[in-house]
């Protein structure tokens, strides 16, 4: 499926200052960045998104480039507000031993007895540095588990939702990337996976109503003990306990 990007998304170009026709380069905008961020994290190439963008591939490696080096301080106020939620988290289940998935430099590693570090990026020092995905196959075959498994991508993590309700036995935490839809008014990559039908349906309800049904399939009951929502982000923080069958069988014995 061909990458197109959402109307009115970027800016017009400069006009000169000479007032002739030609024009300066055309000024990104800040909804073109986080939109081109969020194609990137979700594994559309460079060429795709700059193509979607009506511009350059190289533009688009410079921008990116540029904004990673600034991302740190863009996001400081968030990152306070969820490691908050997180200390919060920690004193709730008392975890020994955490899985942070996607860990870049992970909050975990000086909280709890052991944690395992894993992100895909080389420059982060984490104990693994492997796809997510192919990190927690590798984990179940070893037959591994741990208290808590936190999922904080800066894309979707719904591919890992299975292995990790497997594996977490005390809480398991999300970060729900695909919330930044919502800002683009796009349905189509949250329908198959979340049934929202509507931008009225686009609450925090489906996403997790979809992560409790993948634990009950595991015979565990998800319980919300803690929703943290800002700007493109959701996190929600789940603890996890035995799910015990309650529905009697009918008179007929069906």
């Amino acid at each position: 499926m061909t990458l197109e990007a959402p109307k009115n998304l970027m800016a017009k170009p400069n006009k000169s200052p000479g007032g002739g026709n030609k024009t300066n380069a055309r000024p990104w905008t800040e909804d073109e960045i986080k939109w081109s961020l969020e194609k990137k994290a979700e594994g559309f190439s460079n060429l795709e998104i700059a193509s979607a963008l009506g511009r350059s591939e190289i533009s688009l490696q410079i921008k990116l480039k540029r904004q990673t080096k600034s991302n740190d301080s863009y996001n400081a106020k968030y990152r306070e507000l969820k490691y908050l939620a997180n200390e919060s988290f920690l004193h709730i289940v008392s975890p020994e031993k955490v899985l942070d998935v996607y860990a870049g430099n992970s909050w975990w590693d000086t909280k709890v007895d052991t944690c395992w570090s894993n992100d895909k990026d080389k420059s982060f020092v984490t104990d693994y540095n492997m796809d997510a995905f192919d990190l927690l196959c590798a984990m179940y075959r070893e037959g591994e588990s741990f208290d808590v498994i936190d999922l904080d991508p800066f894309g979707s993590a719904y591919e890992c939702f299975d292995f990790s309700f497997r594996m977490a036995t005390k809480g398991i935490v999300i970060s729900f990337g695909e919330w930044g839809h919502k800002r683009w008014k796009r349905l189509d990559f949250v329908k198959p996976r979340y049934g929202i039908e509507s931008l009225e349906d686009f609450t925090h309800e489906p996403f997790i109503r979809e992560a409790q049904r993948i634990a009950r399939l595991h015979k565990k009951m998800a319980t919300v003990v803690d929703v943290l929502q800002y700007s493109n982000f959701l996190r929600v923080y789940f603890t996890l306990t035995p799910f015990k069958e309650t529905s009697q069988w009918g008179t007929d014995g069906v």
